[in-house]
């Protein structure tokens, strides 16, 4: 941008002033003494002065050289310039301001202002979100810390029940060995041959539902092995062989199972608990598959399927908590066991269902060994 200023933009002085007045002394100026003449030297001697004379002083408003400080125009030529001086003199003047300066200022003092903004937003929101976390934080340390009072005195109570179910064993064995000894009796009459039989059959299934809460409540160090799956499930279908020939159920086991990281004995129950359950809730004349799949290079996932009549859909993740059973004579315990034991070793177990009928309780997340 430009600024051009001329000098008929600029109010010329008014021509109307009187012409200016000789100087003549006042009156009481008359009586004044009058020097003498200069009889060597001219009547009226010029005023002394202490500088250059006039032509070697020059004009203040003139430079160096003689020339106004406001030269040619770089846009005319020194034949132009010289022309229009003589033509009409110098009238006007340009003077010419670059803004870039301005603008840069402005620029740099905007981008600063915009960046100081953004790291203050930036400042308040991780403000904000500081101080929420630490709402959270604090929430939940509160509730850990009543998460682990309660889960001390759970302990204690969990210790004491095993402690008093172990005891109840004890005395349970000796009454279930004196009704074997009067069931056997020759001379003992039949119908107390026969309530000694239910007495022995009261006594054990008591005593199942106390080594199972004996097992539930027994925490659960994982030694981990290389454990032959084949060898493991052959085993426990021939522990099972009276059951499933009581009902009839086809138990299919394929011959290439792998051999997976586990603890042997918590292995052995976890499985025993799953084949059991499957047996109880199968139908006569049924079918119970172990089904191995490869997900990885190093884990698998173990299926125990069955056709019985299922799980249904809203109660497939009750059915691991304790005291939860949809068996008659069940405990509620076998499958909370096997959830324990699966925590234990870092698998997942879950109940899906068998199309078209039946159950599947998955294991995944299961390690190869090797």
């Amino acid at each position: 941008p430009t600024l051009i200023l001329s000098r008929e933009d600029i109010p010329a002085p008014p021509t109307n002033r009187p012409p200016p007045q000789a100087f003549n002394p006042r009156p009481e100026d008359t009586n004044a003494p009058t020097p003498p003449p200069n009889l060597d030297g001219p009547a009226n001697p010029p005023p002394p002065t202490n500088g250059p004379p006039p032509e070697q002083r020059g004009d203040r408003r003139r430079g160096r050289d003689g020339r106004m400080p406001f030269g040619r125009p770089f846009w005319m030529s020194e034949e132009e310039y010289k022309a229009a001086i003589e033509k009409k003199g110098v009238h006007s003047f340009v003077m010419l301001l670059s803004t870039r300066p301005l603008e840069s200022a402005t620029s740099y003092d905007l981008w600063l202002r915009a960046v100081i903004s953004l790291f203050a937003g930036i400042a308040v929101v991780g403000f904000g979100v500081a101080w929420r976390n630490l709402a959270r934080t604090a929430d939940l340390e509160v509730r850990l810390v009543r998460a682990s009072e309660q889960n001390t005195r759970l302990k204690e109570m969990n210790l004491a029940a095993a402690g008093l179910a172990h005891e109840t064993r004890n005395p349970l064995n000796i009454i279930r060995g004196l009704a074997q000894i009067i069931s056997r009796h020759p001379e003992a009459a039949t119908e107390i041959r026969d309530k000694s039989r239910s007495i022995l059959d009261e006594a054990d299934r008591v005593t199942a539902q106390l080594n199972e809460f004996i097992n539930y409540s027994r925490p659960r160090e994982v030694r981990r092995t290389a454990v032959k799956l084949s060898a493991t499930i052959s085993e426990l279908a021939r522990a099972l062989s009276t059951d499933l020939e009581d009902k009839a159920i086809k138990f299919q086991t394929p011959a290439d199972l792998p051999i997976i990281e586990a603890d042997e004995q918590l292995l052995r129950q976890l499985l025993f608990n799953l084949i059991l359950n499957a047996i109880q809730a199968g139908e006569r004349g049924g079918e119970i598959k172990v089904v191995a799949e490869k997900v990885t290079a190093t884990e698998i996932q173990l299926d125990i399927r069955d056709n019985g009549p299922g799980v249904p859909a809203d109660q497939r993740s009750e059915i691991f908590k304790p005291y939860v059973t949809n068996h008659p004579d069940g405990t509620g315990l076998g499958l909370a066991v096997v959830q324990q034991i699966a925590t234990a070793h870092g698998w997942d177990i879950r109940c899906l269902a068998n199309e078209p009928k039946g159950a599947i309780f998955r294991l995944t997340h299961v390690r190869t060994a090797g």
